[in-house]
């Protein structure tokens, strides 16, 4: 049986007593994430200052074998910073230093509780750019971005989180202080044990500070909305946008429903003229007048030959301000007015038309009042499917209705060659899902991975991996 008392006891011994926290109001709000389905119930909080005050806190947990769960900003939507069993949670938040900039090789080396909007103004200072974005970047904190390798809008120029990671320092479920590459650009010397820990969600270790790329930034950026006759004619507009514009950064999809929410619910003011069943939400940088004008050229030629039903192409950093916002706020707007069930999944690009035919027809067979949302990155085959509660479902109903449509969601993004997770993680949420996805020789390997880092277990147990 756990003793709480002794674990409480030893974790004030090697922590200031300001940071070891057991009242209800921190378990409550350090216990979980957004993702509202699980019951936090950790039994201590801790807010480390220090590396070696995590691996304080790790080494004492191995000897107690109680479990850690490593919180960010907890902005995730897979409960993978839930703590449901008692676990202590490590609260990365007071963590939070950027160390150095270097303008030489264009990086940047910060703490894990630097939230992903101060790495971009740091950046920006220093006449640099770090271009992961996403709408939670004034909460979200850099080491759970890179525990999910997390993605945002432009993947499709610049990559997942993955490709911005340079080098990590951790601390591993066995109390070990590891440098993970370091600065290097190149280093062929083994295993690249770095990526092991990108998209871990610390199941192997705690990211304590990370080492991240930085490029030049763009002069300025277009922002183009389209509305399309349907779903399908996402594909022949994206070929258009690649074989149109090299400087293509970002090409978001949105389908009605999501679109004239956030329209209603915000206040926010349509710039096309109609109604139509899918939009596009289309950033090009742009160094020159000249680069405006290819883009309204192109568009036009768009138009012309029917690719499109409608166009507004920003003409002020305000405009693409309001432009971006109609994407942006989808997530919020939806979670705010409606009980949701979300899922983030992923299918190869040329796939999505059909994939999202079929994803509707099982769910309406299976659920035929179940209103669905679907939104997503289609530059990266990333797609957003919420799930909206019937206001004449109770909430138990709909959650467990839920997890019966999941198996029809999953089967269908297998029978795609998909993957459950493409953004948010598997956490407890998918935790039993991964099958669809993943082989049993897969997971296999991934239990001996983590055993090799956490041989206790006590690293975001019960997450990611199913139960044997």
């Amino acid at each position: 049986m756990r003793d709480f008392k002794v674990l409480e006891e030893q974790l004030r011994a090697i922590l200031p007593a300001q940071l070891v926290r057991s009242d209800t109001e921190s378990l409550t709000f350090y216990g979980k994430d957004w993702l509202m389905d699980f019951t936090p119930a950790p039994s201590v909080i801790v807010l480390p200052e220090t590396i070696e005050q995590v691996q304080g806190i790790v080494r004492v947990c191995n000897a107690l074998r109680i479990g850690l769960v490593p919180s960010g900003g907890r902005t995730g939507l897979s409960g993978g910073a839930t703590a449901t069993k008692g676990e202590v949670v490590v609260s990365l938040e007071r963590m939070r230093k950027i160390l150095e900039i270097n303008r030489i090789d264009r990086t940047i080396r910060c703490e894990a509780g630097v939230v992903l909007e101060q790495i971009q103004k740091a950046a920006t200072e220093a006449n640099l750019y770090f271009p992961v974005d996403f709408s939670s970047r004034g909460s979200a904190q850099i080491g759970g971005n890179i525990a999910t390798n997390a993605g945002g809008i432009r993947v499709i120029r610049y990559g997942n989180f993955r490709e911005s990671v340079l080098g990590l320092r951790v601390v591993t479920g066995r109390g070990d202080i590891i440098e993970l590459n370091g600065s290097l650009f190149k280093n062929n010397s083994g295993y690249d044990l770095r990526n092991l820990f990108i998209g871990s969600e610390g199941t192997l270790g705690i990211i304590v500070e990370a080492t991240l790329r930085l490029t030049s930034p763009p002069a300025d950026v277009a922002r183009i909305l389209v509305g399309l006759e349907d779903h399908h004619a996402i594909l022949p507009l994206l070929t258009f946008c690649r074989d149109s514009f090299t400087n293509l950064s970002a090409f978001e999809f949105m389908e009605k429903l999501p679109f004239e929410e956030v329209i209603a619910r915000r206040g926010l003011r349509n710039p096309l003229v109609g109604s139509y069943p899918a939009y596009a939400l289309i950033e090009c940088e742009v160094a020159s007048q000249s680069d405006r004008d290819h883009i309204m050229e192109s568009f036009g030629l768009a138009f012309e030959n029917n690719l499109i039903k409608d166009v507004v192409v920003s003409e002020s950093s305000a405009q693409a301000r309001e432009l971006m916002d109609l994407r942006d706020l989808i997530s919020e707007t939806l979670s705010k007015h409606y009980t949701l069930h979300k899922n983030d999944i992923s299918v190869p690009v040329p796939l999505i038309p059909a994939f999202v035919d079929e994803l509707r027809r099982s769910i309406r067979e299976a659920y035929p009042t179940f209103q669905v949302a679907i939104f997503g990155h289609v530059g990266d085959g990333n797609l957003h499917v919420n799930i909206l509660k019937p206001d004449d479902m109770s909430d138990q109903d709909f959650w467990n209705a839920c997890h019966n449509s999941d198996h029809a969601i999953f089967n269908t993004v297998r029978a795609f060659h998909g993957s459950i997770s493409a953004e948010h993680g598997v956490g407890l949420l998918k935790r039993d899902f991964i099958h669809y996805t993943r082989s049993a020789e897969e997971i296999s390997i991934m239990r001996s991975i983590k055993a090799a880092f956490d041989p206790y277990g006590i690293m975001n147990p019960n997450k990611l991996l199913p139960k044997e």
